[in-house]
């Protein structure tokens, strides 16, 4: 039986991510944010190193929001949501099910931009949930990052409700703030840059982490791995970064 998001949280906030296609590594930048002003949606553009990158990399701003005004807030929502299929499209619960969000559940436009992704096939952006203020217990759909350079195993070895396991790197050379995901003690990928502040604030206040493959699909040549993460926070008091990476 195919398991859904049982706690669905309404965002904050939701991060804007832009993925540099030019890139040998095909990098992912966080550029900027959405939040709510006012009863309305507002991009605000982040500062600082990760942008200064994004832009010699070829950021030029989200589209009709030009990077030299801060913030936004004329027609933002309007201009995301066409990131999502219209509700009256009567494939609409397919789409939802396949994000692991089930087809009867009450969500708002602003929720699934995040839950989603809102990814569309050419243009790098992503916008992601970060769960400022989660429940006890809560669940987001992760993409296997790298599973078709790292995997060691191939996507036709994997079945729908496989285990997953997530195993901090504090010693990757590459980003210290990695996490493995593997299964059967057989590598998979990692946990996409957008999820890892996330999931490391989580593993911090004591959370224990548990996934299942959920869906695998794409090409032969591009396959793409979906995971169910469940995040289930105790009452024990939050742990420094440095001792959870020492006992990882």
């Amino acid at each position: 039986m195919t398991r859904f998001i049982e706690h669905l949280v309404e965002p904050q906030r939701l991060l804007l991510f832009w993925q540099a296609r030019e890139s040998k590594k095909r990098s992912r930048y966080r550029v900027g944010q959405l939040v709510t002003k006012g009863g309305q949606v507002v991009l605000q553009y982040d500062h600082g190193p990760e942008m200064t990158e994004a832009k010699q990399m070829g950021f030029e701003g989200y589209p009709a929001f030009p990077l030299k005004q801060v913030e936004h807030s004329h027609q933002v929502m309007e201009a995301f949501k066409r990131r999502l299929p219209p509700r009256s499209r009567g494939d609409f619960s397919r789409y939802l099910e396949l994000r692991a969000i089930p087809a009867d559940a009450e969500i708002s436009d602003f929720a699934l931009l995040g839950y989603s992704g809102a990814k569309l096939p050419n243009d790098g952006f992503e916008l992601v949930h970060p769960f400022d203020d989660p429940p006890e217990a809560f669940e987001v759909l992760v993409e296997v990052a790298g599973f078709r350079h790292e995997a060691e195993l191939d996507a036709s070895e994997l079945s729908q409700g496989d285990p997953v396991q997530f195993v901090p790197e504090p010693e990757n050379q590459i980003d210290a703030h990695a996490i493995r995901m593997e299964s059967a003690g057989r590598k998979l990928g990692y946990v996409p840059r957008g999820h890892l502040d996330m999931l490391h604030r989580m593993l911090g206040r004591g959370a224990a982490l548990d996934g299942e493959v959920f869906r695998i699909n794409g090409s032969p040549e591009r396959p793409l791995v979906y995971v169910l993460t469940r995040i289930r926070l105790d009452d024990r008091p939050a742990m420094p970064a440095n001792v959870f990476r020492m006992q990882a």
